[in-house]
């Protein structure tokens, strides 16, 4: 790909979660759960699950140190479309309500042309991440976020329209799953792209609710919340940080421009 690109991020690094599990029923031997992979556009691979002796049950996926919990339908199937922002090299595991465990080889076509920004998170809170392209305003188009989150076809055709990279939230998590919650940008290059910039900012949303979760603020369970960030580039590198809210008083009256912390995730600078 032409041009190079800087990500400038002021955290350093590290995630850091045991994987574990445990057995608990078991399946007979001519119903293994059966798992498909296909590779899709914008870095993300399409799971199809068929576990017919699981009806309802969940599954287990491991992706390096992240755990998502997704729960089978009432004939033991799921789809989804994983987001690989730390690549596809990392092997899925996929864990069954048996405890077996199934490796997945994910497949992408198209990583060397997407950077993906990923914000990861324990707890029943929601965190929204925010993409402003090329200094949109919070009510353009270019402003990405959870209730405006685009998709990649969107990306695509803005990008074929303008000449621009453009993105779209890959993934996204609002507190009220299982396992950990995830957020993912996706950008997708142009090659002949001069020059622009995208930036990128986290929003503590359930913290700014009213009335206010006890737990999100004073000396509350998610009072000073803890989160990580993983940056995946066009050229395979991966930069990995961590950062935390700090605590607020309940009830205490802020700026809501003070919500968005631009200081939480890296600053998207494109060059030639």
């Amino acid at each position: 790909m032409k041009g190079r690109f800087a990500l400038i991020a002021g955290l350093g690094v590290v995630l850091s979660t045991q994987l574990f599990w445990r057995p608990a029923l078991s399946a007979p031997s001519d119903c293994k759960p059966i798992i498909n992979v296909e590779p899709i556009s914008a870095g993300l691979s399409q799971i199809s699950v068929s576990a017919t002796c699981f009806p309802r049950g969940k599954v287990h996926f491991h992706y390096d140190t992240l755990e998502l919990i997704r729960a089978l339908d009432e004939t033991g199937r799921l789809a989804l479309a994983f987001d690989c922002f730390l690549g596809d090299k990392p092997t899925l595991i996929a864990v069954f309500p048996d405890g077996s465990a199934i490796p997945v080889q994910l497949q992408t076509v198209d990583l060397d042309r997407v950077t993906k920004v990923a914000v990861i998170w324990k707890g029943s809170v929601n965190l929204d991440l925010h993409a402003f392209e090329y200094a949109a305003s919070s009510s353009d188009q270019g402003h990405i976020w959870a209730a405006a989150a685009s998709s990649r076809w969107e990306a695509e055709e803005r990008r074929r329209r303008d000449k621009q990279g453009h993105g779209f939230l890959s993934f996204s998590s609002d507190g009220s799953a299982e396992g950990d919650q995830l957020e993912v940008y996706t950008f997708v290059h142009e090659p002949s792209q001069q020059s622009g910039a995208v930036t990128l900012a986290l929003d503590y949303e359930s913290r700014a609710r009213r009335p206010q979760d006890p737990d999100t603020c004073g000396t509350g369970l998610y009072a000073d919340l803890e989160y990580h960030v993983a940056v995946w580039r066009p050229n395979g590198h991966i930069s990995r940080s961590r950062g935390s809210f700090a605590p607020l008083e309940c009830n205490q009256v802020y700026d809501q421009l003070a919500r968005y912390s631009s200081k939480a995730l890296p600053q998207l600078i494109l060059t030639r």
